[in-house]
């Protein structure tokens, strides 16, 4: 591969440094680096991020106008990326695009498309780098740390404006509230465990590093965050085993999982005499994490929006054209609760009613490729598929309660993107370089 491309020049090695962090700090602070919406409530999902300000809009133009740069000065190396990038990914933004001749709002779905192809562009741009997968990381987390680094002073020192006295005095910070603040602590905490796996930083680094993160879930009073970070470095303690490479080991995991659904099941019916309905299904688990059955709500907004996917279920609405505040496609269902949300709070439904029965399958090709390339990256580095394999199984648990699949460029939705692409431009240059020799 170095033969056939030119290495970085520093100059373009420092420029992909500060793209990285700075879009890290675009994705997780608020829109438009306003603050002043947190107040009124807006927060990241409201409507400044929906509509997008100048601000919003001259962020990210920014960023992916440096990433093309990059990506156009070492062209021959992002095209042979590019060639191997994720097809179902491709194909989503292809049929996004598409989604603008039947969506009720063009030009907004034109916008997510943008910042859709933007993302991949990015991602490219970064891989031009070609070096270790530990450097992006590296990137990734202080642009973590420093945000949780901060949150911390201005929650000492500022409280006013630090911490949220509404939820037991949590920490906030300088992002949009205590959950944002918990969730940047629980991938900060992955990605420095990552690091440390590999000794990839000093011990005082790492340390450092992983005690802020955790400072941060615990502080943001956050059980979603918690449950997110004892998931992440659970997971990814179970894919670095060497065990995960033995042959059929998914079969086998599928098949016990399988066996003791099926059993508790069967169980439930023996003394019951019915299948268990949804919400005693979710009540333990919501009730261990200081939840209500119905999720929060959540249920309420999934009821009406049901009826929503019934109206276009092949199609879709169209690819951010739904969740636009009053007026909008989404206002039979402000019409039936008493707040506006922005988004529905399951990414596979808001991608079932944007995109249709065949967004959705695209989606769910997208993860199944994925899956299949981490599988044969094991032998490769182990490490980072155990990295991306927990980022994945994160960000999909997650979509279940938030709308993280495809919603433009919300930080988990970038990792998703950014993850792919890592994947498959470090699986290119391992066979370019005959690592699979």
């Amino acid at each position: 591969m170095a033969d056939a491309y030119s290495e970085v020049k520093p100059w373009a090695a420092n420029l992909i440094i500060a793209l990285l962090f700075t879009t890290c700090l675009f994705a997780l602070l608020p829109p438009g680096l306003s603050w002043s919406s947190l107040d009124a409530g807006a927060g990241e999902e409201g409507s400044a991020y929906v509509s997008g300000s100048l601000g919003f809009q001259l962020q990210w133009s920014s960023v992916f106008l440096v990433s093309g740069f990059i990506v156009w000065h070492h062209r021959l190396l992002a095209w042979s990326n590019f060639r191997s990038v994720n097809p179902f990914i491709l194909a989503m933004l292809i049929y996004c695009a598409l989604g603008i001749m039947w969506s009720p709002v063009p030009i907004v779905t034109l916008k997510k498309v943008v910042q859709f192809a933007g993302l991949i562009v990015f991602s490219l741009a970064v891989q031009s780098d070609q070096r270790p997968w530990t450097h992006h990381v590296f990137v990734i987390a202080m642009a973590l740390a420093f945000i949780e680094l901060v949150s911390a002073f201005v929650s000492i020192f500022i409280p006013s404006f630090g911490i949220d006295a509404e939820f037991g005095y949590a920490w906030r910070g300088i992002v949009s509230g205590k959950n944002a603040l918990g969730r940047i602590g629980a991938w900060s905490a992955l990605f420095w465990v990552a690091l440390g796996r590999v000794n990839a930083v000093p011990r005082s680094l790492y340390w450092s590093g992983l005690l802020l993160s955790l400072l941060s879930v615990v502080m943001s009073k956050s059980s979603t965050s918690l449950t997110i970070t004892v998931l992440g470095l659970i997971s990814f303690w179970i894919f670095q085993k060497q065990h995960i490479g033995s042959p059929l080991w998914l079969q086998r995991l599928l098949v016990i999982a399988g066996l003791m659904i099926v059993m508790m099941l069967h169980l439930f019916f023996i003394y019951e005499g019915r299948l268990p309905e949804r919400s005693e299904i979710l009540e333990p688990f919501a009730n261990l994490f200081g939840k209500s059955a119905d999720l929060t709500g959540r249920a309420d907004i999934w009821a009406p929006l049901y009826i929503e996917i019934e109206k276009h279920w092949l199609l879709g609405v169209g690819y951010g054209a739904f969740w636009l505040g009053p007026g909008s496609a989404s206002q039979p269902i402000l019409d039936a609760l008493p707040w506006i949300p922005y988004q529905g709070h399951n990414g596979y439904l808001d991608v079932l009613n944007e995109l249709g029965v065949i967004g959705i399958f695209l989606f769910l090709c997208a993860v199944i490729s994925y899956i299949v390339n981490l599988i044969r990256c094991l032998r490769m580095d182990r490490q980072l598929v155990a990295l991306l394999g927990s980022l994945l199984l994160i960000f999909l648990i997650s979509n279940w309660t938030e709308s993280t699949a495809f919603r433009g460029v919300t930080f988990d939705f970038i990792l998703f993107i950014f993850s792919c692409i890592s994947l498959s431009s470090f699986q290119n240059q391992k066979y370019s370089n005959g690592g699979l020799s």
